[in-house]
């Protein structure tokens, strides 16, 4: 398949044999997220098309997203000062919020994270340590019910704990203390990236944390003292030995560990970065997060183009998205072998694979399974226009250019150049030359059912990828606190 806005097609995008031409879409006009192409005014068209969308609603079992779990206040008013406070890196200079951070869509907006060390944020951050990975998103993490990361590098195992890298570094005990059982993966994961060297550990001998735990290997122990050493920072602080105790009443702050503080971050980013005001949303229906009532369905809320994006994504005769971006949260949580271009370093944690260990083997990492060699996650799609670049490794800055790609995989493999695709002129020199190994893995079969070919197609697809961001974005700074508990500067 070849997949472009301006190629030749043997009938108008999405036509149906047995479609009139009235029915497809001959109009004229623009909207406001795509140029170029028409949109259809005439109303007995535009119903005939909602009753094909609501039928594939319907086909594919996509129901009204469901509110996450409740939190208290307390609980959340806890994790929002964890998230933005810096007292949890080891030399105090970043936070949750410095990667994921709510201004920029909860990302970074980079090809790679930077962590310690840097000043700013985003494309603006200086000075940093350049990570081996993407920002993964915070939007609806309550429907990652399996495990977070794009491997899977924190995942819930068969008897519900959560293993990070596959490993018991957060003790069971510790699990059945504090995480609530509707957000273990999360909470597990918000735990992760306070001891890892990169993102907001440090490294040997720079800080407290990392001179005076010992390391081992597997480091078990050294992630249990730095977790320790992070709530006797926390408890030297009145207001957080407050909150912690009213966030969790008849739990005295000495008798609490580091798994307390990672329940709380999750409970606020199940709160914060919970994302349901959208027009697909509004389509669907939609829970009003307040009362928890549903609000019904809106027929007016998606413009025609929507809906002609909508319809080619959801039918599996047509564009077959849904075959990996299934159900209400747009990802099947399943991992499949998409052919995309790989820059290193490689995940830095515990180091890079390959030849220099600048490549990235993605799910064999976790797995073991040879199978699983350069296969990753479906990514959710909520909020996706406020979370470029687009890609497992942020490889196209243009989210149409990424909707290309499942096209014909393998020739947008051998045809990608990072400098047209990549602004990051620092990453151009990254790009690691291992198409042929790649390829010769292979590619899920399923992206042979998925179809992005046709006059206009892409810029439908692309005008239902605003159709599921919020709109309250992309800018959501106004979920910032001015300051936190520590008295370290938060990153605004």
């Amino acid at each position: 398949m070849v997949a472009c806005d301006d190629a030749p097609a043997s009938e108008p995008v999405g036509l149906r044999s047995g479609e009139s031409e009235s029915e497809s879409e001959t109009g004229v006009g623009t909207e406001s997220e795509t140029e170029g192409f028409g949109e259809l005014t005439t109303y007995g068209s535009r119903q005939y098309l909602i009753g094909q969308v609501r039928a594939l609603i319907a086909e594919n079992g996509i129901t009204p997203l469901e509110l996450p779990p409740p939190s208290s206040d307390e609980l959340v008013e806890l994790g929002e000062a964890l998230f933005y406070d810096k007292i949890l890196s080891g030399n105090m200079d970043t936070s949750c919020s410095t990667c994921h951070h709510p201004r920029l869509g909860t990302t970074d907006h980079l090809t790679m994270n930077r962590g310690i060390r840097g000043v700013g944020i985003g494309p603006s951050r200086v000075g940093a340590l350049v990570g081996g990975r993407t920002t993964q998103p915070l939007w609806n993490l309550h429907k990652l019910s399996t495990g977070l990361a794009v491997d899977h590098k924190v995942p819930i195992d068969s008897s519900g704990y959560v293993m990070p890298l596959g490993g018991p570094f957060i003790p069971f005990s510790w699990q059945d203390d504090a995480f609530d059982p509707d957000m273990r993966a999360a909470a597990g994961q918000a735990m992760m990236p306070q001891v890892t060297d990169q993102e907001m550990l440090g490294f040997p001998n720079e800080n407290d944390f990392t001179t005076d735990c010992a390391l081992d290997n597997p480091p078990l122990n050294f992630v249990v003292c730095a977790w320790g050493m992070m709530m006797d920072r926390l408890g030297a602080i009145p207001d957080y030995v407050d909150m912690f105790e009213a966030a969790y009443p008849g739990v005295a702050f000495e008798d609490m560990h580091f798994a307390y503080a990672g329940n709380a971050i999750a409970a606020y980013e199940f709160r914060a970065f919970f994302s349901n005001d959208t027009p697909w949303d509004r389509f669907v229906g939609r829970y009003d997060p307040d009362t928890g009532l549903l609000i019904p369905a809106d027929d007016n809320a998606l413009s025609y183009n929507q809906l002609v994006g909508a319809r080619h994504f959801l039918d599996s005769e047509r564009g077959n998205c849904t075959s990996c971006h299934a159900g209400n949260g747009f990802t099947d949580e399943d991992f499949h072998k998409t052919l995309a271009p790989q820059f290193g370093p490689g995940d830095t944690v515990p180091g890079g694979d390959g030849p220099g260990g600048l490549d990235d083997f993605g799910r064999m990492r976790i797995s073991g399974d040879p199978d699983d060699k350069y296969a990753w996650r479906t990514p959710p799609l909520r909020n996706v226009m406020y979370t470029g670049p687009w890609g497992r490794q942020s490889h196209y800055n243009d989210i149409k250019d990424f909707i290309r790609h499942y096209g014909d995989p393998v020739d947008a493999l051998l045809d990608y150049d990072i400098t047209d695709s990549v602004d990051e002129v620092a990453m151009h020199s990254q790009f690691l030359e291992n198409r042929t190994a790649i390829i010769a893995e292979g590619v899920d079969p399923l992206m042979a059912t998925v179809d992005v070919y046709g006059w206009w197609t892409v810029d439908y697809l692309t005008s239902f990828m605003h159709a599921l961001s919020d709109d309250a974005g992309p800018d959501f700074s106004h979920l910032i606190p001015l300051t936190v508990p520590s008295g370290l500067s938060v990153d605004l």
